[in-house]
């Protein structure tokens, strides 16, 4: 990288417009305030405490009962009644508590009690982790014990409206949060200090980044990333450690660097806008004929062309979408993985309920309260699928046309063509398209059948293993407890962020299996790779490296050529099995151990 390249990324106008608005203050930014879940937990328990230093009074938690009305998915909830009635009366008297620890050494996020109406609110905070096993179950259950005469309302508060695996517990999100902050800022601009508007405008501003990111800012990255992508990319591996090792070169690269950071950071993970440039790539590769879409930044979409007679409906918002009553979209989810979401949206009401009444009669499961006037829009197709490369665009649009054309979903699009065709109403199974390679295809579907049930033979939990459309991956306790002093990586790596990860590549006919180590801390990976290498673990010297950012420490490759299921499973078992991979395992005790004795 010369110094004229830095001369014209700083002299481009979009650069230095991006790099404005993207450096405007932010006190709880500056703190990282939003990527720890707990920080959210304490600002909520503020937020929703009536006697609470803010001036709110019992206004926050009013509203996000309110909301809990509103969202059309609560509407089947056992308790949803009892929340209208609760609100007909005062919140002040309600007390807020944190990290309410059960008997089963669980800690409840957020429990609100109102001893006066005997409720009692139950909050599980899922800002970017997802749920343990029977979580939601044990909090409640402890709770019911605890207040026995009590109305209790279990909410499950997330980022995107995940459904929570206890039907008992509302759904809230935050998206929902940062609307009733939206209208605290605008309707107690008066009545609040200005220390706790600017907290609270903060606090906002850094949900909206998150739920509603600038699309102008977006398109600018996407820009300055295509104009100076090397410069870009070279930058970003250097402000990467530019903070966690001592550096005294006042050249002006070094400069620059200390100037841009932020800017070159929010470039990097935006320009390069994966998700669009791999949705283009599945429009082009998926449809042959002209198809409605846009290749949005971070949430691209589509109406499939069987559903283009939709526009016979009216719409009662006419921007909706891509102004037609039914949308498709792919959204990347909190946990890394790629969702397929179909909408109903707000159309006349008598087409809206015409259109619901029939799909329920093809087999399609609508809520009662989707079918009520004020209803807007319904969720009615949802499925996911694990990505374990998100910078692999190859992969990605793969995943996307793995979604589109699943079974579940190639049933749905010729059962709502069928309807909105007003054809006789069909219910019936649909036979998965034709694969490019039926053989390998085929093969791949058994091979990760039998990677689940040899997941579960180990004991290994749903959360600490991925299955994509072309790899395999998993970890284990010992690579959560590096992880846990080394820290996350430098970059998005897999879907774990951690040191270490086991992944597989499924070939026709083999199965390539890899322990590897990922790019964290340029001084932390060295030391690491130092200790490694004392304890006889070999592998290439270019993983000595700062700049080193993936480092294989052990690969085999097994034939499952004509093998069944059964067989496959052994060969997992084998694979993992094998005596060098033990050994290493064993030395990475060792190089753990010593690396805990020397902080104790």
């Amino acid at each position: 990288m010369e110094s004229r390249d830095l001369f014209e990324l700083e002299n481009d106008k979009t650069f230095q417009q991006l790099n404005q608005q993207v450096n405007s203050f932010n006190a709880l930014k500056i703190l990282k305030l939003e990527n720890y879940e707990i920080r959210h937990s304490n600002i909520l328990a503020w937020l929703l405490d009536p006697k609470e230093n803010h001036g709110l009074r019992d206004y926050f938690l009013r509203k996000m009962l309110e909301h809990l009305i509103l969202i059309d998915e609560n509407g089947d909830k056992l308790q949803y009644e009892a929340v209208g009635e609760i609100l007909n009366h005062s919140l002040i008297e309600s007390h807020v508590y944190r990290e309410v620890k059960t008997d089963n050494n669980r800690f409840i996020d957020l429990l609100i009690v109102n001893q006066q109406l005997k409720s009692v609110f139950l909050i599980e905070n899922k800002f970017y982790s997802t749920e343990s096993k029977n979580q939601l179950d044990d909090y409640l259950i402890y709770i019911q014990n605890i207040f026995k005469d009590f109305t209790i309302i279990p909410i499950y508060l997330t980022l995107d409206g995940e459904e929570p695996s206890n039907q008992q517990y509302f759904i809230l999100t935050y998206e929902r949060i940062e609307s009733i902050l939206h209208i605290v800022l605008m309707l107690y601009r008066d009545q609040l200090s200005d220390n706790v508007y600017t907290f609270i405008e903060d606090y906002n501003q850094m949900l909206r980044e998150k739920f509603y990111p600038n699309q102008d800012q977006i398109m600018q990255a996407i820009e300055i990333y295509s104009n100076h992508r090397p410069t870009i990319q070279t930058l970003f591996e250097k402000t990467s450690i530019f903070n966690k090792q001592l550096q005294f070169d006042l050249g002006y690269q070094f400069e620059f660097m200390a100037k841009y950071k932020n800017t070159i950071n929010y470039i990097f993970n935006h320009g390069k806008n994966i998700l669009s440039y791999s949705f283009e790539h599945f429009i082009r590769q998926q449809f042959k004929e002209d198809v409605l879409y846009n290749a949005h930044p971070t949430i691209p979409n589509l109406l499939p062309p069987e559903w283009d007679s939709i526009g016979q409906i009216p719409l009662r918002e006419p921007n909706y979408w891509l102004r037609k009553g039914i949308i498709v979209w792919f959204d990347r989810t909190n946990d890394n993985r790629l969702c397929l979401i179909a909408e109903i949206g707000p159309m006349e009401f008598g087409g809206r309920l015409s259109l619901l009444e029939k799909l329920e009669k093809v087999g399609l499961s609508i809520k009662e309260s989707s079918k009520l006037e004020k209803s807007r829009y319904t969720r009615f197709f949802t499925q996911k699928m694990d990505v374990n490369k998100w910078d692999d665009m190859i992969e990605l649009t793969q995943v996307m046309v793995d979604l589109y054309n699943s079974s579940e979903f190639t049933l749905l699009r010729k059962q709502v063509a069928t309807v909105l065709n007003s054809q006789s109403l069909i219910k019936e199974e649909i036979v998965p398209p034709v694969m490019e390679n039926p053989s390998l295809d085929e093969q791949k579907i058994q091979v990760k059948n039998a990677f689940k049930k040899w997941m579960v033979s180990k004991n290994i939990p749903e959360n600490h293993y991925r299955v994509s459309a072309r790899n395999l991956s998993f970890k284990i306790p010992l690579f959560d407890a590096f992880k846990e002093n080394l820290g996350e990586t430098r970059e998005k790596w897999w879907w774990d962020n951690g040191p270490f990860l086991f992944w597989m590549d499924i070939h026709l006919g083999s199965l390539y299996f890899t322990l590897e180590i990922g790019p964290i801390e340029a001084d932390k990976r060295v030391l690491l790779m130092e200790n490694i290498k004392e304890k006889g673990i070999n592998f290439n010297k270019k993983g000595l490296k700062q700049e080193a950012k993936y480092t294989r420490i052990h690969t085999e490759t097994i034939s499952i050529e004509e093998l069944n299921e059964s067989e496959i499973l052994n060969a997992l078992g084998a694979l993992y099995s094998n005596k060098d991979l033990q050994m290493i395992l064993d030395k990475l005790q060792i190089v753990y151990d010593e690396m805990i004795s020397k902080v104790d």
